[in-house]
C-alpha cells in the first residue's frame, strides 16, 4: 500500500505545483502511534522547504485535492493534516479485512516480491581463518550474513552464498612452527575437537615466541615463506592436513547453524595472481614503489597509503583482493558484491574498492561493506593471541545447557532449534554495526525481546490451530467469516494493522541489509499477539464469526512470525 500512496501523492505533487517527486524524496510509513492513522506522510513538510511555503497549508491543498478521488472512499475513512505538516491515512476497516484475506490467501509468501528480481547479489560472509578457532565475531558475521542472503532471495534477487578464507599468512606460520617443534604424532588425536583444540594451542604458542625470541621469528618467517613457494614438501604436507581439520570444524558449524556456501575462496588461490596484479598495475603508476614496498598511493584520493606487496616481496591481504575481486565478477558477474566483514575495516576497504576500481574501472560503485559490530561476553575482549578466546560452539553449547537445566523434559532437538536460535536473535535484534555485550541468560529468556519467545508465541499459534483442525501451511482463505457485522475490539485491529506492515518491513530490511527491522518487528507484532490472546477466548468464543476471524488472526500470526523467523535464519518448532 505504500508504493500506491507514493504514487497518488507524486502525481498530485506534479499536478498541483508541477514539482517532480522521487520516491525516496519523502516518506508514506506507519506511524509510531497508530492514533495518527495507518500510514502517515512528510511529504508536505519536504514540499514546505522545497517551495518555501508553510507545510500546514501545502498539506491541506493535498488532502482536499485527494478527497475529490472517489476511488478513494473505499481505502481510507480519513484522511487529515495534523501540524507540523504530516499527512495522515486511516483504513477502512472493511479494506483491512480486504487486505487481511488477501494475505491469508498468499500464506507463506506473504510478505516476498520482486524488487530485486533480475539482480545478482553475491554476499561473502563468514570468513574464518583456518588454523583458528571459530569465535563469537565469527558467529555474528555468519548469523548477519545468512539473514542477509535469505531477505535478498525473499525480494527476488539471485544469491551468490561466498566465504572468503585466510589459509595462509603469519597466523598459519605461527600455528606450523609451533606443530613442527612438538613433534607429536597426529595419531594422538583422536578426533577433530582434539585436533582443533591442538591447533589452537599452537597458535597462541608461536604467537608467543615470535614476539619474544628473534630465533623464533626468524624461523617463523622462513616457515611462511615456504608456505607461499610452496617447494617445501614437508611443510606443505604439514600445511594441508592441519587446513583441512579447520575445514572439517568449520562444516560442522555451518550445518550446525543452517549455513551453506556456493563458492568458498581462500588466500592461497589468489596470493600470487593478486602480486601479479599489483607489479603490472605498478607500470601503469597505479601503484608505486616506498621503502622496498610496494604501496596503494591512497592519500591521492583522499584515503591513506597501504602495502600491497611488502619489503620481502610478499603480496599483503591487499593484494590479494585484487585478485579475488577479478576472480569473484569473472566467475558470476553479480550486479554488485556485498563483503559482511568487521568495523576495523572500514578504512581498508575504501582503500581496496578504489585501488580495484583503478585497476579494473568496471567494478566501480559495485563493491559494498556491510560492517557489523564487536560483540562479547560480559568479561572482556575475546582474543586468540592471547589463547582466552571465546568461541561459537562454546555459546551455542552454553545456551543449550542452561535451556536444558530450564526445562528438563524438552526434547535434544528442540531444544537445539531454541537455543541456537536465542544466539542468532540476540546478534539480529540489534543494527549489525552495534556492538553488543552477550547476555547469555537475557538471550534463552522466554519473557522479553528475545528468539524463544518469538518461538513460544509461533508454537501457541500452531497449538490453537491444531485444536481446532486447521492446518497452517494451506494457503487458501478457508476459514469464512461475515465481515459487514464484524465488531473489532482493540486488541484485534492492533493485529490487523501491525501484519499489513510486514510485507514493508522486509523490503526496507532488504533494501538497507538490516535484518534488525524484521527482528524488532516480530517482537511488536507477538507482543500484540499474545495480549490479544490473553484477553480474549478463541475456541470458546460462542459467536461464530468472531471465532473463526480470530482463528483467522491466529493463522497468519503463524505464517508472519514463521517467515520472519526463516529470513533471520531461525527454525520455528512446532512445541515448546
Amino acid at each position: 500500500m505504500e508504493k500506491q500512496i507514493e504514487k497518488l501523492v507524486i502525481k498530485l505533487v506534479k499536478k498541483l505545483y508541477n514539482f517532480d517527486l522521487e520516491p525516496n524524496q519523502f516518506l508514506a510509513e506507519p506511524p509510531d502511534n497508530e492514533v495518527f492513522g495507518d500510514f502517515s506522510s512528510n511529504i508536505a513538510l519536504i514540499l514546505g522547504k522545497k517551495l518555501k511555503r508553510k507545510p500546514m497549508d501545502l498539506g491541506q491543498e493535498i488532502v482536499k485535492e485527494l478527497e475529490k478521488d472517489k476511488s478513494l472512499n473505499s481505502v481510507f475513512v480519513k484522511i487529515e493534516v495534523l501540524p507540523p505538516g504530516f499527512i495522515n491515512f486511516h483504513f477502512k476497516k472493511e479494506y483491512l479485512l480486504k487486505l487481511f484475506k488477501l494475505a491469508l490467501e498468499k500464506g507463506a509468501e506473504y510478505g516476498s516480491n520482486n524488487y530485486f528480481k533480475g539482480k545478482k547479489i553475491m554476499v561473502e560472509y563468514a570468513h574464518p581463518n583456518t588454523h583458528k578457532l571459530f569465535h563469537l565475531g565469527h558467529l555474528r558475521n555468519i548469523t548477519n550474513g545468512e539473514a542477509v542472503v535469505r531477505i535478498l532471495k525473499s525480494l527476488g534477487a539471485k544469491v551468490i552464498r561466498a566465504n572468503y578464507q585466510g589459509d595462509v599468512g603469519m597466523h598459519i606460520a605461527k600455528c606450523l612452527w609451533a606443530v613442527k617443534k612438538d613433534k607429536i604424532s597426529f595419531k594422538t588425536l583422536k578426533n577433530l575437537d582434539q585436533k582443533i583444540e591442538y591447533l589452537g594451542k599452537a597458535y597462541v604458542k608461536g604467537n608467543k615466541a615470535y614476539e619474544k625470541n628473534k630465533k623464533a621469528k626468524a624461523e617463523i618467517l622462513e616457515v611462511n615463506r615456504k608456505i607461499y613457494e610452496k617447494k617445501d614438501q614437508e611443510i606443505i604436507d604439514l600445511w594441508q592436513e592441519t587446513r583441512q581439520w579447520s575445514l572439517d570444524y568449520f562444516e560442522r558449524i555451518y550445518k550446525r547453524l543452517d549455513s551453506c556456501f556456493d563458492r568458498f575462496y581462500f588466500e592461497s588461490e589468489v596470493a600470487l595472481k593478486g602480486k601479479e596484479i599489483v607489479l603490472k598495475a605498478l607500470k601503469k603508476d597505479i601503484f608505486k614503489k616506498s621503502k622496498g614496498a610496494i604501496i596503494f598511493p591512497g592519500s591521492k584520493y583522499g584515503l591513506h597509503d597501504r602495502v600491497f606487496i611488502t619489503s620481502q616481496g610478499n603480496p599483503t591481504y591487499e593484494a590479494k583482493d585484487m585478485e579475488l575481486g577479478r576472480l569473484q565478477f569473472e566467475e558470476y558477474n553479480p550486479d554488485f558484491i556485498i563483503h559482511n566483514v568487521g568495523p576495523e575495516q572500514a578504512e581498508y576497504f575504501k582503500v581496496i574498492f578504489k585501488a580495484l576500481e583503478m585497476v579494473s574501472p568496471f567494478t566501480k560503485d559495485r563493491e559494498k561493506h556491510l560492517l557489523y559490530g564487536w560483540v562479547r561476553l560480559k568479561k572482556g575482549k575475546m582474543s586468540s593471541r592471547l589463547g582466552n578466546v571465546v568461541t561459537g560452539e562454546w555459546l551455542l553449547d552454553e545456551a543449550k545447557k542452561r535451556l536444558k537445566k530450564e526445562f528438563p523434559e524438552t526434547k535434544k532437538e528442540i531444544l537445539e532449534m531454541i537455543g541456537t536460535g536465542s544466539v542468532k536473535y540476540s546478534f539480529l535484534k540489534v543494527g549489525s554495526a552495534t556492538d553488543l555485550a552477550f547476555d547469555i541468560d537475557e538471550s534463552i529468556s522466554l519473557q522479553g525481546n528475545s528468539g524463544p519467545y518469538l518461538q513460544y508465541t509461533y508454537a501457541r499459534c500452531l497449538s490453537v490451530l491444531n485444536k481446532a483442525g486447521i492446518d497452517i501451511k494451506t494457503k487458501s482463505d478457508s476459514l469464512g467469516f461475515r465481515e459487514k457485522d464484524l465488531v473489532l475490539n482493540q486488541e484485534e485491529l492492533g493485529l490487523l494493522r501491525t501484519f499489513l506492515n510486514f510485507s514493508q518491513v522486509v523490503l526496507r530490511a532488504g533494501q538497507e541489509y538490516s535484518p534488525n527491522l524484521i527482528a524488532n518487528f516480530l517482537y511488536d507484532f507477538s507482543k500484540n499477539y499474545n495480549a490479544f490472546y490473553n484477553k480474549h477466548r478463541i475456541l470458546k468464543e460462542k459467536d461464530k464469526d468472531k471465532r473463526i476471524f480470530r482463528l483467522a488472526l491466529t493463522k497468519i500470526t503463524g505464517v508472519i512470525i514463521k517467515k520472519g523467523l526463516y529470513l533471520l535464519g531461525i527454525k520455528a518448532p512446532q512445541k515448546m
